[in-house]
Formats: structure tokens, sequence, C-alpha cells
């Protein structure tokens, strides 16, 4: 039996050998090995130790991009995608500072698979310090409103924004800031606006490593109308007897212009300043001074820097001046008589009246300035009766002046009252 089996022994290993060969010739033919490459981002693990640790974490040079070769049957390879890769470094297995192992496994055929390897074998990272900074919001305002408006207030629903992030960019923001356009418009506006912040150069930072507590916030910007009003001054008291006001009080400015909400400025046609002067018992000039806004409604602001907001109220005290003024007879003239009488002046002499007055008024004044007449219901009032008695009175005259004249005595003439 042995013998058998040893007889040409060389003639059957050559056998066994080119069947073996010729097996994996089969083989090689109908399902060849061959290798692809696939692009595939690594997967960070545990990257919430180092945000624990204050740390912020970034990945250096696109390291997580690596390219991963798979070598296999075609047959494997064609049912295979870069789907199929889990590339991943796990943080807490960092070497060193900067350097994170990658690991790669497949999701299918990995019985099949006769290598899988990386271009690369770490994910480089970079770390650095969480700074945290809050910023108040600023309110930047572009254009103007319409003609006859301006902007008055504007407000944001919050005005904080708290801004975290890497130190080194955290540290670049000197200002948060949103943006409102009020190009032409006549009306309040309100709207939502993103956050801007902005470095020492006004260049916007590159808010993409950062963390905002809010990225927007509700921005008002109050429009009002403005209106141009005149300013009159008024005094209180009476001068020291024997001086009189002088020319108008005198207001600088004599105007201004104000802003506010139209439903307010439609019912203000001018300012007037009460009771900022006494000018009681003053016989020489005074100059005073009056806060304009105390005397305007709520809501309504004094406009631009031309304008003060004290009123600067000028008085002229001067000694008065007199003129005798004569008038005819034949000038002055009843009103309401009773039917039943007949009344008529029993003076010879004209009239004289002395007048007292600003000079240039009084020097100014003439007969025919002067109105005068007799009231005589006003005589029987006064006289507290219902009915004239025939005979002779004296009655007071009713005398009209121009404007800051007047008499200092009560005039009266000899009138005859007879009966129908």
């Amino acid at each position: 039996m042995r013998k058998k089996l040893t007889n040409n022994l060389g003639l059957k290993l050559l056998a066994l050998f080119v069947s073996t060969a010729l097996w994996f010739i089969s083989i090689n033919i109908n399902d060849p090995v061959s290798q692809d490459s696939y692009n595939v981002r690594v997967q960070l693990k545990n990257t919430n130790s180092m945000t624990s640790a204050g740390k912020y974490l970034e990945v250096v040079d696109d390291s997580d991009y690596i390219k991963v070769n798979v070598r296999g049957t075609r047959t494997a390879l064609s049912a295979f995608s870069a789907d199929n890769i889990i590339a991943t470094a796990d943080i807490d297995e960092m070497v060193g500072e900067d350097k994170v192992p990658i690991k790669l496994t497949t999701t299918k055929l990995s019985d099949k698979i006769e290598s899988i390897k990386s271009d690369r074998e770490y994910v480089t990272i970079r770390t650095e310090n969480i700074e945290k900074h809050q910023f108040p919001i600023a309110v930047s305002v572009q254009n103007e409103p319409a003609e006859g408006y301006i902007l008055g207030q504007t407000s944001t629903n919050q005005n904080i924004v708290i801004v975290s992030g890497p130190k080194s960019v955290v540290d670049q923001v000197v200002r948060a800031e949103v943006e409102i356009n009020v190009d032409n418009v006549n009306s309040d506006v309100n709207v939502s606006l993103p956050i801007r912040l902005y470095d020492a150069d006004d260049k916007v930072v590159d808010a993409g490593k950062l963390t905002m507590s809010i990225n927007e916030v509700t921005t008002n910007a109050s429009i009002l109308q403005t209106k141009s009003l005149p300013i009159s001054c008024v005094v209180k008291g009476t001068v020291l007897d024997g001086y009189v006001l002088g020319e108008d009080v005198l207001c600088t400015p004599s105007e201004v212009t104000v802003a506010g909400k139209p439903g307010i400025l439609k019912n203000i046609d001018s300012v007037v300043i009460k009771d900022a002067v006494d000018i009681t018992g003053n016989d020489r000039n005074i100059v005073a001074h009056a806060k304009l806004t105390d005397y305007l409604p709520d809501g309504v602001t004094v406009m631009g820097d031309e304008v003060s907001s004290d009123v600067e109220i000028e008085v002229s005290i001067q000694k008065e001046s007199e003129v005798e003024i004569t008038i005819p007879l034949e000038r002055v003239h009843f009103v309401n008589v009773p039917e039943e009488d007949n009344l008529e002046i029993d003076d010879e002499e004209d009239i004289v009246l002395t007048v007292y007055g600003q000079k240039d008024l009084v020097n100014s004044l003439k007969s025919t300035d002067v109105a005068v007449m007799i009231d005589v219901e006003a005589y029987m009032d006064k006289q507290e009766i219902n009915e004239l008695k025939k005979g002779t009175v004296y009655m007071p005259l009713t005398v009209t002046l121009p404007d800051k004249l007047h008499l200092n005595k009560t005039y009266r003439v000899k009138v005859d009252i007879t009966k129908e």
C-alpha cells in the first residue's frame, strides 16, 4: 500500500500544485481583489469633556477630512460606499496636546474586506480658553425720515447680549449693534433685526465660532413731526405808580421748532411763557430767564442745537409820560338812554383829558384816537336808581383809549335831564 502511495510522487505533487494554481486563477478571474478610495469625515467623540473644562476645540487644517483606502473583492466593493465607513476620533484618547487617533470600522461586509486604511493616523486639534462677555446693544440709524419729520428715540426689547467663544475671537469684539433704516418714513418703525458684532476697526466680527445669548432683537424707532411755534411772554403784577411798561415784552428766541407726535402738535399754535416775571413795584428794566421746556406739553421737545432751551425775557419799564387831549363836546354822545328822557350836555367848554402812558404812544396820540361817550344805563346802575329825575346831574365819561394808555381819574360832565 505504501509503495502505491509513493509511486510517481513527483507527478502527484506537481498535479496538486497545478490544481491549486488553477483554483486561484479561477477565483481571481471570477471575483478578483481590488481597492477603492473614499473621502470620509472623522466624527469627534466626547468633545463635551473639553467644553466642561472651559476649552474651545477646533480642528486644524481640515485634518478631520481623510481619504480611506478599502481593499476587498470586487463583489464586496461593488456593494460598498463611503457611508459604510465609520471614522471616529475620541478626545479622551488624545495623544499629547493636539493629536487624536483615528479609528476605522465598517458597517457591512467586514468579513469580505481585506484591509481598510486612512491616509493619516490622527486628527490635529487646537484648544483655547472659552471667554464670555456681555455687550450693550446699540442702535445704528440709517438714512433720514420724510421731510417735516425727525428721528425721536430708539429702543430695543432687550439691551444686553452675552457673547461666548474662543478668547482670541471674543477679545476682538468691542460692540454689539443693530441697524435700522428710517429712509423717508413718517411713522414709527418697529422691526426684528439681527445683532452684529464689531471690532475696533468697525469691521464685522465673524460670529461662526461664537455663541450669542440672543441673535436678534425687536427694535423701535420713534418718528416725530416738526413744527415752528412763535414764543410770547406775559408778565404778572403792576409796576410802581408813575411808571409803565415800555415796548412789548421781548422774548429771545422769538420762535422755536419743536418735535412731537402729530396728535399733540395739532393742538399747539404757540408757546406762551406766563408768570416767569413779576413786575410788581418795579421802576426799572428787568431781564429774566425761563426754561422753555417748562411751557411745552409732555411729549414735545425742542429741536436743534441752535435753539437754547432757555428763553431770555426783557421787560422795559419807563417813567410814564402825559399829554392833554381836547375832546370837542359835539363828539360826546349818549348811549342806553331811557325812551322818556331827553339828555343834553350843559357844559360850555370842551373836555380836556390828561392821558398817561409810554412816551412814544403819548406823543403820537391824537384827539381822533380817543372815543368818548356817556352810558346812561351804567350811570343808573351805579346810582341804583330805576329812573332819571328831571334836573341836572354830573355823569361820568366812558373814555376808550389806545392800548397801553390810561387816565388817572374819572371825568364827569354836567347833563340836563328833561322829560317828554
